[in-house]
């Protein structure tokens, strides 16, 4: 089994842990003194190999969201920023990110012979994670961090420590479960999700994998399901019936008409239909690189969270929920479409009940409620309109791209 490039630990205690005044006496100290004295205020005893955290080999300097290394003074205000947070009960949260040597070493971030570790590199990803931590957490505008970077021989460490120096979490009530004692502290639970997502986001940051994520969200958001696209194919014979049975089988209330509402089960499975073979015939490339950019993406999370049976569940979770959201974008465009038939058919059938309008007989079938039928002029308007969305779309994809290119020449 391949071990994961990337572990993520998390612990927190509340304002009255001792493990949290000692954090607060050592920022100011030397790197040496903190190196020695790690164990004092560290609250992680395992790294995310289940290995026993002792004190690192070696330490770099603190870092934080803005600084790649503070100075005595600096050291300083961070430390009373840290020492007001206690002093108002706020819970300090210690994260834990260990990578693998090995695998920063194969991504040219890591140098086993030399020791070389470019540190920038894994400080720009740690801010990247904690940004996305920061948000989901909603703790953009209170919360405050420091790390670290901490050398051992297999594993290098980052220690982050997280504070609100005016706390906004609630206070709930506990039972300590070794003695049973009832006692209140600040809620510090923070959700898995949220880690998993900071977890990532470093991952990403560090094998520089924004542009690959940013290509399979084009692909589905630009280039085969763009905003605004009218779904209006040209349809066959076969893909027309299919096309008026499930017209003819929606809810009479139009409210309903969502792809992933509960009362479109039963019809789902036509809507599919539809939509894989509108895939097929207008968009067939596109799909293939949306799957082989789903598959490569795939194989980068195997190389950072290993392949146990829980992550490869997680890895195809992943590609199955990019092909629903593709089909969820479809699906929604061509029910909006059959909405805006079924608005003009309803307008239409009014306009002859009231004498200025007198419909022809196929307009009449239109309008029963088990006959409903979509004519192909309105397919064909749903086609021209598709492929001047289209076309529009990978117009704007080509300026995003030169733009991106332009951005990472500076």
């Amino acid at each position: 089994m391949d071990s994961p490039g990337v572990v993520l630990v998390s612990k927190y205690v509340s304002g009255k842990s001792t493990k949290f005044s000692k954090y607060v006496n050592y920022i100011n100290r030397d790197e040496a003194v903190r190196t020695e004295k790690f164990q004092t205020y560290n609250v992680n005893k395992l790294d995310g190999y289940n290995q026993y955290m002792g004190n690192p080999e070696k330490s770099s300097g603190i870092f934080t969201q803005h600084k790649d290394s503070l100075s005595p003074v600096e050291k300083n205000q961070l430390k009373e920023i840290f020492r007001q947070a206690q002093k108002n009960d706020s819970v300090m949260w210690q994260d834990v990110i260990s990578f693998d040597n090995k695998w920063l070493e194969e991504r040219g971030i890591y140098n086993s012979q030399t020791g070389w570790v470019n540190e920038g590199a894994i400080q720009n990803s740690i801010r990247k994670g904690m940004e996305v931590l920061l948000r989901e957490e909603q703790l953009e505008q209170s919360g405050v961090w420091s790390a670290a970077i901490h050398y051992n021989t297999d594993n290098i460490h980052v220690h982050i420590a997280l504070v609100e120096p005016n706390p906004t979490k609630e206070y709930g009530v506990f039972t300590n479960k070794k003695t049973g004692e009832v006692y209140q502290a600040r809620r510090g639970n923070r959700k898995l999700k949220t880690l998993d997502k900071m977890k990532s986001k470093v991952a990403n940051t560090l094998m520089d994998r924004d542009k690959e994520l940013s290509k399979i969200s084009q692909l589905i958001h630009d280039r085969i399901a763009p905003k605004g696209l009218k779904f209006q194919p040209r349809l066959d014979t076969y893909m027309t019936k299919m096309y008026n049975h499930i017209y003819e089988n929606l809810p009479e209330d139009m409210r309903l008409w969502k792809y992933n509402n509960n009362a479109l089960n039963n019809i789902r499975p036509e809507i599919d239909s539809v939509i894989t073979m509108y895939i097929q015939k207008y968009h067939p490339e596109d799909y293939k690189e949306l799957d082989q950019s789903l598959k490569e993406e795939m194989e980068f999370r195997k190389s950072v969270y290993g392949d146990g049976p829980k992550q490869v569940e997680r890895y195809k979770e992943y590609r199955k929920n990019k092909h629903k959201e593709l089909y969820t974008k479809l699906g929604n465009s061509m029910l909006k479409e059959m909405a805006e038939i079924r608005r003009r058919e309803s307008q239409s059938k009014q306009m002859n009940r009231s004498g200025t309008y007198a419909p022809s007989s196929v307009s009449n079938r239109q309008w029963d409620t088990k006959g409903r039928r979509i004519k192909r002029s309105d397919i064909n308007k749903i086609k021209h309109a598709l492929d001047k969305d289209y076309q529009s779309m990978k117009n704007m994809r080509k300026y995003q791209q030169m733009q991106y290119e332009m951005e990472q020449s500076r």
